[in-house]
């Protein structure tokens, strides 16, 4: 990535808290199950829909996570109880989250937070975030509603975190200028899982011309309740809405870095920073064709991917297989705390990754797991891609996001 993020690093915070819209629904749920046992972030607000407001978050959320609701702290662990934060209006004494109060999604019930986490369906996220980033509240967003403004970085962790780096051009073009509301949004899940692995190759081979990705995605993916079970019990669904559109152009910006547009120019004329989509510097252009499949299987989304390298003569697949499992992403390195200790398991066997068997795969789902590497007859390299579509391609990715921002000073 040709973009640097300017601000210093800084020692790990004591406590942030942090807000989440939607938690009611799926992507809310994981938000709050990963948040419970934060070392840093302590859950202050959460909101949701007018059907849910009002309400103790019991109440509110049909639960369909594995950790049952009632054990679930705010977070904060790393603190003391001295430092632990006191909001009588938001908790009871024992401080559970199913105990808070569920809010309205306006910024004004959101005053105490220093950043926002947003697990919004994509009909009402786009005014929702738009009215906290105005408000100068930070908010790191799962919906796919900014994903595509020139001024947002579209941030897969573990792969470019440097495209932080447009954020100060964000604020400056609203109005009025900004100092410290911004959106920043993840990628489509089933983006996330194949793009970690062809990050991992740019960066030990150069650039990738041509890549063909086929998913199998997991019927956790569509959210709850889902696909209707006559649909999807015995059966393949060879078409999800959207998807094969987002996965083709989200690829670009991601692999892509951030360059001087010869176009636009800000009221002082100072060129704007544009993100290349991956055709900057004589690099070829990147080409990616996807077909997307629903599967009957509740999570993970396993992914065949093959794909031809500008160099020439390509890797051989050991080679391929050493440079996965050596890829160190800068969120690890950094020691961001929700950052798999692995961020790429590779692995030998002949019919490994499955879903069932490796879908946390490493960290709880944070990393991605790869296997059947092997040289493909048409282009260079094939290999199957394992992620965990509700952790690392959703909620996760928001959190370390937020924590790299945190620990490099875009958050204060």
């Amino acid at each position: 990535m040709s973009s640097k993020i300017t601000p210093h690093t800084v020692s790990p915070p004591k406590k942030i808290r942090v807000g989440v819209l939607g938690a009611t629904g799926t992507v809310g749920q994981r938000f709050i199950t990963l948040l419970s046992d934060h070392p840093w972030f302590i859950i202050e607000a959460l909101g949701a829909s007018e059907r849910s407001e009002g309400k103790k978050y019991r109440e509110a959320v049909k639960w369909k996570q594995t950790i049952p609701l009632g054990g679930l702290g705010l977070g904060g662990i790393g603190t003391s109880e001295t430092e632990k934060i006191n909001s009588t209006d938001l908790r009871t004494d024992d401080g559970r989250v199913a105990d808070l109060i569920v809010k309205a999604c306006v910024p004004e019930n959101f005053r105490n937070c220093q950043l926002v986490f947003s697990g919004l369906d994509a009909d009402v996220a786009g005014d929702i975030e738009s009215a906290f980033r105005a408000a100068n509240i930070p908010l790191f967003s799962n919906a796919k509603n900014y994903r595509r403004d020139p001024h947002v970085p579209l941030i897969v962790p573990l792969v470019n975190p440097s495209h932080f780096s447009i954020i100060s051009q964000q604020q400056r073009l609203q109005s009025p200028p900004l100092s410290k509301g911004f959106i920043v949004t993840n990628a489509n899940c089933s983006t996330t899982g194949y793009v970690i692995p062809l990050a991992a190759l740019e960066k030990a081979f150069g650039p990738i011309e041509s890549v063909l990705v086929t998913t199998m995605q997991a019927i956790s993916g569509a959210g709850y309740p889902g696909v209707p079970s006559l649909d999807i019990l015995g059966n393949v669904v060879p078409y999800i809405g959207g998807e094969e559109e987002k996965i083709e152009w989200e690829t670009l910006k991601i692999l892509g870095g951030i360059i001087d547009s010869e176009t636009e120019s800000d009221k002082n004329g100072t060129p704007l920073k544009t993100f290349d989509m991956h055709q900057a510097g004589g690099q070829p252009a990147l080409r990616v064709s996807a077909s997307c499949n629903r599967v009957p299987v509740i999570d993970g989304h396993m992914e065949c991917v093959s794909l031809r390298f500008h160099r020439r003569p390509p890797p051989s697949p050991q080679q391929v297989r050493e440079a996965l499992s050596a890829f160190t992403p800068e969120v690890q390195a950094l020691g961001c705390p929700s950052a798999p200790r692995k961020a790429i398991e590779v692995f030998e066997e002949p019919d490994r990754p499955q879903p069932r068997l490796d879908v946390k795969g490493s960290h709880n789902g944070a990393g991605v797991s790869v296997g059947r590497v092997r040289q493909c007859q048409v282009l260079d390299i094939k290999f199957v891609v394992l992620s965990d579509n509700v952790s690392i391609g959703a909620a996760t990715s928001s959190i370390i996001n937020a924590e790299y921002a945190v620990l490099k000073g875009v958050v204060s």
